[in-house]
């Protein structure tokens, strides 16, 4: 017989585990599950506060967090290469070496984040990496500026997971790929005010070289914001201070069945094995590569590749705007367009907004250096491929059922995503300067290959979907019945989307 929650109680007292997302009742030892139906004018509040209480946490850490990385790049043209007397491939290895970092942590901090609250976690690794970073501008050779390169990748390997994570917490998968656009957007943001800040902090004339005051800010910046941040981002509805009890209570109903324990601490070894097993991992895995390949190239050289075109080091920090601001335009309208396309068309927008950057690489190989407009132009146009990024990013949890199997393929993701910014600098090779044929080349065939994978993708989630509705054909039963109410007893709150036979995957 199924429990009705008893709402005289406090929501402390009825919801056994908002922590894990387990959306259950307690009442005279047994548990039943909650219904999700809520009235529509209270769940839109209530996503209008989480909106505003959560996601800018997001967008703000997501855009400190590229400016660390991407402020290498910006000292590059300020005088870090002869500031470290750098030589040969050093440079590239100082953008490397912190996907050393990154990778090594992956893992460990991904299941970390099982064990602890995501939002701590996060506060406290980029106020560390925020201290490492203002270190930077204290190091006089290239051993020591390596050595703190691979320590702040390490911390920073929390970052991008820690969104997903906190994204996958608060809304529905449905609503996951627009809230994953918006503090994806700031990319744009942060190459656009990243590149004011080196401009800015550029002027400053002092004691130390310009390149250290680069690192001596964006460093103070990190660290006053994670303080913020810790006390003021809400882990979880139970705890948030801007939610009553009747919508914190909303804010868990809403999400239904499959977001139920979305977070167990508990490690599943079978989940792990289905996780490494799964054709679609090893698909992401390589978007993964394929996309972070042009975003090391990017970060680490992009500045280098506009001062190549003939323009100084300050103006070619200013024209870092005009490419943050087309990341902003194109990541907003392929958010909103896959959102107004019949079934969320997430493949398809993502091979769509890879085309321009397509585009964008075979100019700057093609037209001659003397047209410096174009080839301008054109480096703008390659950063069209971070929104095809962000919607690979939502596949991710769109597509992935059981907690520890999201963590195993999220953390693969993260690997592939160290892989491809490892390889991504080394591709530009310090003789082929300012033209970086290879480097240009590597890019092209990493749109293409992405190209190929998210067709790949599209193709096997549209076959295994059809086999589940095959499947339940055969028994009978409607995928309506996904929101019938079941028993304590029958109910799983932590199955696979292998498992879940009413599971459907978004492409």
């Amino acid at each position: 017989m199924k429990m009705q929650p008893d709402y005289s109680k406090s929501t402390a007292d009825h919801v056994e585990s908002l922590e894990n997302q387990c959306v259950v009742t307690q009442k005279q030892g047994q548990l039943s599950t909650l219904d999700s139906v809520v009235e529509p004018a209270l769940e839109r509040r209530v996503i209008r506060k989480i909106d505003m209480m959560v996601i800018p946490f997001i967008c703000v850490t997501y855009l400190i967090t590229y400016i660390d990385k991407a402020m290498l790049g910006y000292s590059a043209v300020f005088g870090l290469k002869e500031g470290l007397n750098l030589h040969g491939a050093e440079y590239s290895w100082l953008g490397s070496m912190f996907y050393f970092g990154y990778l090594a942590f992956e893992y460990p901090t991904s299941f970390m984040m099982q064990k602890v609250p995501v939002s701590k976690w996060l506060s406290l690794n980029l106020f560390f990496w925020g201290g490492m970073t203002m270190a930077l501008a204290g190091c006089s050779g290239f051993n020591s500026f390596l050595a703190l390169r691979f320590l702040i990748g390490a911390l920073e390997s929390c970052s991008t997971p820690a969104y997903l994570l906190i994204t996958a917490k608060w809304y529905k998968i449905e609503e996951q790929p627009i809230r994953i656009g918006w503090w994806s957007t700031f990319l744009g943001v942060a190459n656009s005010f990243g590149g004011l800040l080196a401009f800015g902090v550029g002027q400053i004339k002092g004691l130390l070289q310009s390149w250290q005051y680069q690192f001596i800010v964006i460093g103070a910046i990190s660290c006053v914001w994670s303080i913020f941040m810790y006390f003021m981002l809400a882990e979880n509805p139970s705890v948030a201070p801007w939610l009553n009890d009747e919508e914190k209570e909303v804010a868990v109903r809403r999400l239904g069945r499959r977001h139920q324990g979305a977070n167990h601490a508990g490690i599943k070894k079978y989940q792990i094995i289905e996780a490494i097993t799964d054709p679609k991992t090893w698909l992401l895995f390589l978007c993964g590569v394929a996309t972070q390949v042009v975003n090391g190239a990017a970060s680490n050289f992009g500045s280098l590749i506009i001062e190549g075109f003939g323009y100084s080091n300050l103006v070619t920090t200013l024209f870092q705007i005009p490419y943050g601001m087309v990341i902003i335009v194109f990541n907003v309208s392929a958010m909103y367009i896959q959102r107004w396309l019949p079934g969320q068309k997430r493949c398809l927008v993502a091979i769509i907004y890879v085309c321009p950057a397509l585009a964008g690489a075979v100019g700057i190989h093609t037209i001659p250096r003397e047209h410096k407009a174009a080839l301008l132009v054109c480096y703008w146009l390659t950063s069209t491929y971070t929104a095809s990024f962000a919607m690979i990013m939502s596949l991710i949890t769109a597509n992935t059922g059981g907690s520890t199997k999201r963590t195993v393929v999220s953390a693969l993701f993260f690997v592939s995503y160290c892989v491809g910014n490892i390889v991504g600098p080394f591709s530009f090779k310090e003789n082929e300067a300012p033209t970086y044929t290879s480097g240009i080349v590597a890019m092209l065939v990493a749109y293409c290959v992405e190209i190929f994978l998210v067709l790949s993708f599209a193709a096997y989630a549209g076959m295994l979907n059809r086999k589940k509705e095959q499947a339940l054909d055969s028994q009978g039963i409607a995928l309506e019945d996904a929101n019938v109410q079941t028993s304590s007893a029958e109910a799983n709150f932590d199955q696979t989307d292998r498992e879940d036979i009413f599971f459907r995957y978004s492409f």
